[in-house]
C-alpha cells in the first residue's frame, strides 16, 4: 500500500514537472520555425507528454528512492519533455533542456566520487557524435547527441544502449508506417521517451 502511494504521489510530481516542461518550452521557443530541410513539425497535444511523464513517476515511485533523487529525476523528466516538445514542433532540441541536466547529475556524481555517469555520459556522447559528424549533423543532430550524453549520465552505459535500441526501433516503425522513411525525423522525442521509461526503473547515481 505505502509503495503504491509513493507511486501515486511520484506520479504526480512527476506529472506537473511534464506539464512545466511543455509549458518552458512554448514560452521560450515557441516563436522559432523549423528549417526548411529538417523534420516536418508534428502538433502532439501537451497531454501526452504530461501522461508520459506520470507513468514514468508511477514506476519510479515503486522504488525506495531517497527525496533528493526524485527531486532530480523530476527535474531531469522536465527537460526531458521540454526537450521533446520542442524537437516535435520545430526539430530542435535546446541546450537548456540537455546541457543544463547534464551539468547538475554530474556535477552531483563529482560531488559524490561516483565515475559510473561520466562513463555513461561517454557511452552516449561518443557513438552519436560520430553519427553526427559522419551525417554533418543531417543524419542526426546535435541536440540528439546531447541528449545521448544526458541519457548515458542517467541511466548507466548499459541503460542507454538500451534506450537507444528501443527509440530507433520505434522511430523506424512509426516512419514505415507512415511512409516517411525517406523523410527526415525529430528523433529526440523517441530518445527522451526511452530514457524516461529506464530511468523510472533506477539511475546510475
Amino acid at each position: 500500500m505505502t509503495a503504491l502511494a509513493g507511486g501515486a504521489s511520484t506520479a504526480t510530481l512527476f506529472a506537473a514537472a511534464g506539464w512545466a516542461g511543455t509549458i518552458l518550452s512554448d514560452r521560450l521557443y515557441g516563436g522559432l520555425q523549423p528549417e526548411d530541410d529538417g523534420p516536418p513539425p508534428v502538433a502532439v497535444a501537451r497531454w501526452v507528454f504530461v501522461a508520459g511523464a506520470a507513468a514514468i513517476g508511477l514506476v519510479a515511485g515503486l522504488h525506495d528512492l531517497p527525496l533528493w533523487q526524485i527531486a532530480i529525476v523530476a527535474i531531469v523528466v522536465a527537460c526531458l519533455t521540454g526537450g521533446a516538445a520542442t524537437d516535435v514542433r520545430v526539430g530542435l532540441i535546446p541546450n537548456l533542456f540537455t546541457l543544463g541536466p547534464l551539468v547538475l547529475v554530474l556535477s552531483i556524481a563529482v560531488a559524490r566520487h561516483d565515475l559510473a555517469p561520466l562513463w555513461g555520459a561517454l557511452a552516449g556522447l561518443l557513438p552519436f557524435a560520430a553519427l553526427a559528424l559522419a551525417s554533418r549533423g543531417r543524419g542526426m543532430g546535435w541536440g540528439d547527441v546531447k541528449l545521448a550524453a544526458l541519457g548515458g549520465a542517467l541511466v548507466g552505459m548499459a541503460g542507454i544502449f538500451l534506450a537507444v535500441v528501443v527509440a530507433a526501433t520505434a522511430a523506424y516503425a512509426v516512419a514505415r508506417a507512415a511512409g516517411r522513411l525517406r523523410q527526415p525525423i525529430a528523433f529526440g522525442p523517441y530518445l527522451a521517451a526511452s530514457i524516461g521509461a529506464v530511468l523510472s526503473f533506477g539511475t546510475a547515481w
